[in-house]
């Protein structure tokens, strides 16, 4: 039998459910009207417990979050720097808000156990305040300028990126968030188009024309892969989803999805090699065929926008790489 689990390079796994903000590209309140969300923070040993699971896989990559702000929880370095202990050889991300002093959370002290942060700003002024809902514009310039005098000039150019989310009704924001980036000397703006992570609907976003000639510009920092189809997909043979509660779904645009199982309840390892669930899956994607759960993705529904900023060219970023086998 195929050892699935011990194949594992890509994991994404929470501290913590709270959020300070309710953002509209989010579907975090959604999952707290279906009862998803209570409050819980992670214990440092109840966090070391989880990522012990993994600790036969090969993890090349590790988003250290969620559905939530990690900054929230008090003692996100110690995580962050166990994380790093366990797994010195994996690329750590994680993405932040900005919204809050960072000298009085775990912000500065993450730093030495992070490869890369994801500065969520998706606009200026009263853009940014309606595209992060709850957010503030003069917070955001705070932590900027806190940022720029308390995190060395190294660490801001090679692990600071505003991560920009483009929709219809910001996406020409994009030269004031390249400035930005420049005058507080960040490595850089990387761009996704809209996703919705509910696995149950289709995404409401549109991309007019007007909107992907635009982004044409800036198509070297545009996040996504094309071409791109449902065979190319590594989640399910390379990848897991741990939510705070200890829930695994299956990927990471896929957080609407009833828990597959529990990790506190049963084998992660067995699950993931043996269940129904995967084995279906894995099957239907292998034929190029998405699957009930996979009907909506957004790696496929918007790939024909890609392929159109990217002018029918490969894209910069090209699909996972992960070890395919032919059957069970």
């Amino acid at each position: 039998m195929t050892d699935y689990f011990k194949e594992i390079s890509y994991l994404m796994i929470e501290t913590n459910s709270s959020c300070n903000l309710a953002c509209p590209s989010c579907n975090r309140e959604r999952l707290k009207e279906l009862g998803m969300r209570e409050d819980k923070y992670l214990t440092l040993d109840e966090f070391k417990k989880n990522i012990s699971l993994f600790h036969e896989c090969p993890l090349e990559i590790v988003k250290l979050e969620g559905i939530s702000e990690p900054m929230l929880h008090p003692e996100f370095h110690f995580m962050a720097e166990e994380l790093k202990r366990a797994f010195p050889k994996a690329f750590v991300i994680v993405a932040t808000n900005c919204q809050y002093n960072l000298k009085r959370t775990s912000f500065l002290k993450t730093i030495p156990f992070t490869d890369m942060f994801y500065l969520s700003i998706d606009g200026t002024e009263e853009i940014f305040e309606k595209t992060r809902a709850g957010s503030s514009w003069k917070k955001l310039l705070q932590f900027l300028k806190d940022l720029e005098e308390n995190v060395s000039e190294q660490d801001r150019s090679s692990k600071m990126h505003i991560n920009f989310t483009a929709t219809l009704k910001n996406y020409l924001e994009l030269p004031k968030i390249y400035k930005m980036a420049e005058d507080y000397g960040l490595a850089g703006v990387r761009i996704n188009l809209a996703q919705d992570w509910n696995h149950d609907r289709p995404n409401p976003n549109s991309f007019p024309q007007e909107m992907i000639e635009y982004l044409k510009a800036y198509k070297k920092d545009i996040k996504g892969s094309s071409p791109w189809k449902y065979d190319q997909c590594f989640w399910p043979n390379n990848g897991a989803v741990i939510d705070v509660f200890g829930n695994l779904r299956q990927c990471i645009i896929n957080t609407s999805q009833e828990p597959l199982m529990n990790i506190n309840d049963k084998s992660l390892s067995t699950y993931y090699n043996e269940s129904e669930h995967y084995k279906i899956t894995r099957k239907n994607l292998r034929e190029n065929q998405p699957g009930e759960d996979c009907i909506n993705c957004d790696y496929f529904h918007l790939e024909p926008v890609l392929k159109e900023i990217f002018e029918n060219e490969p894209s910069p970023n090209q699909p996972r790489k992960f070890k395919r086998f032919e059957t069970d």
